[in-house]
């Protein structure tokens, strides 16, 4: 036994991957819903919806990625599952607390600290693949650029899908924001054969709606009435049409192309919205296998032990890609500026 595990159980497998899946998905991250998390042995996935397909790189901890490579349009592909790694380095403050055996105190200290870093790495895994899940919902294709690679794969939605409101709904005046939701939600249905479960927005999306007075006067008889969303919604679901509800969740990541800067990134734009199905109808978020689990699948935990010069590293490791079996469930709509 070498490296963390000798100083603390807790660094051990499998105790330290079963004490990483029950951190939690984050509260604001919504996209299992539509696409549930479904664990495979497969590492490649046939998808016949999709005319074009690529196969991605490895994301592994600011390492170099290898170059992308694009296949020819056809009518069924394989798509393969990319791998997610983050991991973080243990200072020699870290280590040299946790090995204080004349302070047990110091040790435990330490020993949560650095569980509060695994828990913070999983979080960002969580965050990279609620990414690729809204790359594919909110914009139909998974649009990766980075060192001078650019990669577009499309998940097979029509164009007839992507609608965009004539008079976008934060004019001044001419809007026509229920003429256009009555639409939209009529399109899906004859498209899907079944209506869409929710409308997932913004909150910058939904208090334009509730600030119109044509809807104000529609849901309450008065225009200057102040409308609340409970309100909205109640007469949207009366009209068998799909409440809203607010997104408004983001990832944040270091920009190389600015020397590492920080930099926030939305899941889903401001401006627009998206028509979704709950449950499987839309597909499934695949974790495949990783040669770290030994070609099992799921999120995995571990510690890495290197020598000359000692290091000791907390790695978490993940294969993802979002399956979409039922692009006609996702419709995105441009509604504001």
């Amino acid at each position: 036994m070498a490296g963390l595990e000798q100083y603390s159980p807790f660094f051990a497998n499998p105790l330290f991957t079963n004490v990483i899946k029950e951190v939690p998905i984050k509260k604001g991250y919504i996209a299992h819903r539509f696409l549930p998390r479904e664990e495979t042995y497969e590492t490649k996935f046939h998808e016949s919806q999709v005319v074009r397909q690529a196969d991605m790189a490895n994301i592994v901890s600011g390492l170099a990625e290898v170059p992308l490579t694009d296949r020819d349009p056809m009518k069924a592909v394989s798509g393969e599952i990319s791998d997610i790694s983050q991991g973080y380095v243990v200072t020699k403050e870290e280590l040299g607390a946790l090995m204080d055996k004349g302070n047990p105190q110091r040790r435990k200290i330490a020993e949560t600290q650095l569980l509060g870093k695994a828990k913070t790495i999983k979080e960002n895994i969580d965050a990279r693949i609620e990414w690729m899940g809204w790359q594919a919902m909110g914009n139909g294709r998974l649009i990766y650029e980075k060192d001078g690679i650019y990669l577009t794969t499309d998940f097979g939605l029509d164009p007839a899908q992507f609608k965009t409101a004539a008079t976008r709904w934060d004019a001044i005046t001419g809007t026509t924001i229920i003429t256009d939701y009555e639409k939209w939600n009529q399109d899906y249905l004859d498209r899907a054969g079944e209506g869409a479960d929710t409308f997932v927005t913004s909150i910058q999306v939904i208090r334009t709606v509730l600030n119109d007075p044509a809807v104000r006067k529609a849901v309450s008889g008065a225009s200057e009435k102040l409308l609340e969303l409970t309100e909205l919604n109640k007469f949207l679901i009366g009209r068998q049409m799909a409440p809203m509800e607010a997104f408004d969740a983001s990832v944040t990541y270091r920009d190389v192309k600015t020397g590492g800067k920080r930099v926030s990134q939305r899941l889903l734009a401001a401006n627009k919205g998206v028509f979704l199905k709950e449950g499987k109808a839309i597909g499934e978020q695949l974790l495949g296998p990783t040669i770290e689990n030994e070609m099992n699948p799921g999120i995995f935990a571990h510690t890495i032990h290197a020598e000359l010069p000692r290091r000791d590293i907390i790695q978490v490791v993940a294969s993802s890609f979002p399956k979409v079996l039922g692009p006609q469930f996702i419709q995105p709509c441009t509604v504001l500026t």
